[in-house]
């Protein structure tokens, strides 16, 4: 039933603006290091990340002696999840788009719906 109403969608699209010039999927763009799977069981429901993002992860935990990259994401995962399942969404974000906020010290994380009908996590300058 989703495969019919996402084939269905993409005809409109086509229909709309046309046969797509070139199409860049997720396993070339994991090919190419831009994103990666994500190696943590957290949320379940995001099986992307950002190269970027986990980067930055990488980077934030280098500043700090209690952690690592994959406990950080792990943490902001597993508040994602919180937020996804409990529908704890704020303004306009919703289930195929939601922000966790960042503040002074921590970028915002975006979970934005991906082509798999899961969602890809990455750092706002990501999409």
């Amino acid at each position: 039933m989703k495969k019919a109403l996402v084939i269905k969608m993409q005809d409109a699209v086509e229909e709309f603006f046309g046969k797509p010039i070139s199409v860049y999927t997720e396993m070339q763009a994991i090919g190419d290091g831009v994103l990666m799977k994500n190696p943590s069981i957290a949320f379940p429901e995001c099986d992307i990340l950002t190269t970027n993002l986990f980067g930055y992860l990488d980077e934030m935990a280098k500043k700090s002696v209690l952690t690592n990259a994959l406990e950080l994401l792990e943490i902001i995962l597993k508040k994602a999840n919180f937020i996804y399942t409990k529908q704890r969404f704020k303004g306009d974000n919703d289930k195929d788009f939601f922000v966790i906020n960042g503040n002074k010290q921590f970028k915002s994380i975006w979970f934005v719906r991906n082509e798999n009908n899961k969602l890809t996590a990455m750092l706002p300058e990501d999409y």
